[in-house]
């Protein structure tokens, strides 16, 4: 939950395939998504901007940047500060109705819970702080807040179980809750919630770094500590019949601390460091099933308190001999402990009994990192790479019973292998990237959904071994002084190699999930046309996603079959425009042009199907100065 914020402005976003066993060793064994924010500029300026759009959507962000305030010849040191901010406001994208199919002959109806689903309330700040306070001592400080206040995502009730139902006697209430199913590949515009109340978050942090310089040897300090609190109240039954409801009250802080050392010369460049990490939870978690007949909420409660310490050093080395040889290599060893409770003070719905539990356990691991980089000439290199990565075990908070919660899940270690090509050719107006690569993974953890275990609770597990290969191609080519086209494509093939359930290999009888074997896009960049008065440009992105199934349960992705889709994006923007000691920007844009309609995600409860919807049409207009 920790990621879902807002961010008041964003410089660039850096994604790194891969385990990053090394420099990112907490819980990195497919990649890292570095989110990187823009520092103070150097001289008085900023911005503001106003968005409009369909769905009553408003939006107005902005920025200042106080330039640099000090004098350095004086021995004052300089400082300089930004100020960002952010507020997005949306109607919902789906309307909640009272409805009554029956006529009025069903006695379990209750009156809608809200007006719409998947509203936006959202507001976000960041201060950004540098102090140069001498020529090699850097000081950073950042505070960032953010809130989001709106109507949950709406679950679309897309399968009935019949059978399931008529095994608990209960074929009636099937009946009555067929009549709001809607096919799985059709998107309603409308649904009917009962409990579909709220889903709030705060997330705020602060960061502060140090950066000393002794000659050719700099010293770096990192601290940040971050809160989160988080409410959600969810109808998961897609029905105004109280059949299934769900809550979660979440506090949560982490705090972590980092030091390195970095160094180096022509021919070698190094890092070493330590690294702290603890974070704390508390979750409540009150879940009712069959309320309709007056079942009780099962008021579950869990938390954590985990910490994580490691010590890291990497070193790339080009030697003199063979100065388009560039040799890397890193280590990392990691230990984390992990203490979670979990409370469950009644009987559950399904007959489990009460129960209040803690365990503890630590886990160690040292992971590297092994990279060869060649130039064959100052635009074309290839690499070889082979990486470790590693994810520790731990515990299941939301499981439904005592066993399930002291049965922790094994650490997963992965072992990656990497060939590629990276190049800019044509005098870089073309650039081309392919890149494959073999993952094995020991003990892979996957999350399992338990339908059926009074209400509904997701535990991890462990596979013995799977293989995770596949290949991935970027171009990007620049067709003329104007026009530039990109496109990606990306083919991944999974396979378990071992899976063992009660001593027993059950790979056949296994899907592997989220692994779409196809994915691909393209992007076109033009400029129409460019005068004394501004700028005219044209962007449209086109991204394809083969099918998939969320679950490892085969029986779980009968009525949850992910099927393929594509999304259409674009931009028209006129740039440039001098007004005043500034310039103006307009632009007209559309997400999802086509209005493709595709599923996301599902909860296979085992009674029925919950679906989960991508975001439909969108489109608005911006205006933009900057000075």
């Amino acid at each position: 939950l920790g990621g879902i914020f807002e961010v008041a402005e964003l410089e660039r976003v850096e994604v790194l395939r891969g385990p990053q066993g090394t420099l990112y060793g907490k819980n990195t064994v497919g990649g890292a998504v570095n989110l990187i924010t823009r520092q103070p500029g150097e001289e008085l300026g900023g911005f503001a901007e106003a968005t409009a759009g369909n769905y009553g959507y408003t939006s107005f962000r902005g920025r200042i940047d106080s330039g640099a305030i000090g004098t350095v010849g004086r021995g004052l040191g300089q400082v300089r500060a930004s100020l960002a901010f952010s507020t997005r406001n949306r109607d919902g994208f789906y309307d909640n109705v009272d409805s009554d199919p029956t006529g009025g002959f069903n006695p379990f109806l209750n009156p809608r819970s809200s007006d719409t689903f998947d509203d936006m309330d959202s507001t976000a700040v960041r201060l950004d702080v540098v102090a140069d306070v001498t020529d090699n001592v850097t000081v950073r400080y950042t505070y960032d807040d953010s809130s989001i206040d709106k109507q949950p995502t709406m679950g679309q009730l897309t399968d009935v179980s019949e059978a399931a139902f008529a095994g608990l006697e209960l074929g009636f209430l099937a009946d009555l809750q067929a009549l709001y199913e809607v096919p799985e590949q059709t998107r309603a515009d409308r649904i009917s919630n009962d409990e579909s109340d709220f889903e709030k978050s705060d997330v705020s942090g602060h960061a502060l770094n140090v950066s000393i310089e002794f000659g050719d040897i700099t010293f770096r300090s990192i601290t940040s500590q971050r809160e989160l609190k988080w409410d959600d109240k969810l109808d998961i039954d897609g029905t105004p019949m109280n059949l299934f409801t769900s809550a979660r009250l979440v506090d949560y802080e982490q705090v972590s601390q980092e030091f390195q050392l970095l160094g180096g010369n022509d021919t070698v460049q190094w890092v070493m460091g330590l690294y702290y990490f603890n974070e704390k939870g508390d979750v409540f978690n009150p879940i009712q099933f069959f309320g309709l007949f007056g079942a009780p909420a099962d008021e579950n409660e869990y938390g954590l308190d985990n910490t994580s310490l490691a010590a890291f050093g990497q070193v790339e080395w080009s030697p003199v001999s063979a100065p388009e040889l560039t040799l890397t290599a890193g280590l990392r060893y990691t230990e984390e402990e992990k203490d979670q409770y979990i409370i469950h003070p009644q009987n559950s719905t399904g007959g489990v009994g009460a129960f209040d539990l803690t365990a503890s356990d630590t886990w160690s691991n040292t992971t590297g990192t092994f990279i060869a980089n060649y130039d064959l000439s100052d635009g074309v290199s290839v690499y070889g790479k082979v990486a470790q990565g590693w994810k520790a075990g731990g515990f299941n908070g939301e499981a439904p019973f005592a066993d399930a919660f002291f049965d922790s899940y094994e650490p997963e270690e992965v072992v990656s292998y990497e060939l590629g090509l990276k190049s800019r050719l044509l005098d870089n107006r073309l650039q081309l990237n392919v890149a494959a690569f073999r993952n094995d993974i020991t003990d892979m953890q996957f999350s399992v959904f338990l339908e059926g275990t009074g209400g509904a609770a997701s535990t991890v597990d462990n596979a013995g071994a799977a293989t995770v290969q596949g290949l991935e191609v970027e171009l990007m080519a620049q067709l003329t002084g104007s026009l530039c086209i990109g496109a990606n494509y990306g083919y991944l093939d999974t396979t378990y190699d071992e899976f063992t359930e009660l001593g027993q290999d059950v790979r056949d009888q296994k899907d592997f999930p989220y692994a779409p074997e196809g994915s691909a896009s393209v992007d076109v960049d033009w400029t129409v046309m460019q005068s004394d008065w501004g700028r005219l440009d044209a962007h449209i992105d086109w991204s394809y996603r083969d099918d998939y199934v969320p679950y490892t349960n085969k029986e779980q992705n009968i009525e949850s079959q992910i099927a393929a889709y594509d999304v259409v994006n674009a931009r028209l923007t006129l740039d440039d425009i001098q007004l005043g000691q500034g310039s103006l920007r307009l632009s007209l844009w559309g997400r999802n042009i086509l209005d493709e309609e595709y599923r996301e995600n599902t909860i296979p409860f085992g009674l029925w199907t919950i679906s989960y919807w991508g975001e439909p049409a969108t489109y608005g207009a911006d205006i933009r100065y900057s000075f």
